[in-house]
């Protein structure tokens, strides 16, 4: 298994027990998909890390130290997907850590597996999950290593659904447990707000700053499960699948029109 991962820059025989992103969920990750070597969306990747680790006062290491991490583990041609970890580091036990503590760099390499061509022109179902998102504003919107509740959902997920859909503690809706969710309602594209809680990634910043290209207001707000069946069409994304339409969501079914389409057009010309 060594050439499926990277700690630090280097092959190695496993994580030291005293990584802090082992005892406390410590660090932040990013995940990537890799074309022929080549990180897609790493600009925003990157700048979405370094913020993430400066909100939980985590140093992380330059972009050009992490590119050449992808370059040594992913040195062959095709499509893969990678894993950034990033830990505070190692520590004594206790939840204080020193001043200088160095982070931890972890690149795992995985198998990409693409989504079905007939997922992306039916569309998907979706469930409603019974687990919903803790509310801290601290953490709101970082992507770190703890993500219990999301497990927790993926557990209640019925066979024939693709993705679940996260309420916060309040009932809006949030975000799917891996993916960002986008409603439609005439020409607006509405995001969830997600102040208290949930991740806020790298498609969700690329369709809100090309969305007027492709003809569409937007906006932010507070989302309640009727405002989402009462919607015109909803679409799914991450950076691995790019954008799915949705078709179905509990009971309700959607007619979807391009936008999936017209978003993953976005995404291939970046």
């Amino acid at each position: 298994m060594s050439n499926q991962y990277l700690i630090n820059g280097k092959e190695s025989s496993g994580l030291n027990p005293f990584d802090r992103g082992l005892a406390f969920g410590d660090g932040v990750f990013r995940t990537i998909k890799i074309q022929n070597g080549a990180p897609k969306f790493w600009k925003f990747h990157y700048e979405i890390l370094s913020h993430d680790a400066r909100s939980i006062r985590i140093d992380i290491p330059s972009s050009r130290i992490l590119l050449r991490d992808i370059k040594k583990l992913f040195s062959e041609s095709g499509d893969f997907v990678a894993k950034f970890i990033i830990t505070r580091g190692i520590s004594e036990r206790g939840y204080q850590f020193k001043n200088n503590i160095k982070c931890t760099r972890i690149l795992l390499k995985n198998k990409f597996i693409p989504v079905k061509k007939e997922i992306v022109r039916t569309g998907v179902s979706l469930q409603v999950c019974k687990q919903k998102l803790s509310e801290n504003f601290m953490l709101s919107g970082i992507k770190h290593l703890n993500r219990l509740e999301n497990v927790i959902a993926k557990t209640e997920l019925e066979r024939e659904n693709f993705d679940g859909i996260l309420l916060d503690s309040h009932g809006h809706v949030n975000e799917c447990i891996s993916s960002t969710i986008i409603i439609r309602a005439g020409d607006t594209l509405y995001f969830p707000n997600q102040n208290g809680a949930g991740v806020s990634g790298v498609t969700k910043r690329i369709v809100m700053d090309n969305a007027s290209y492709l003809g569409y207001k937007v906006k932010i707000k507070n989302i309640l499960l009727d405002d989402l069946m009462e919607s015109d069409e909803v679409v799914i994304t991450n950076s691995i699948i790019g954008a799915i339409p949705v078709h179905k969501i509990n009971n309700k079914k959607w007619k979807f029109s391009n936008l999936a389409y017209e978003i993953n057009k976005i995404f291939e010309s970046i």
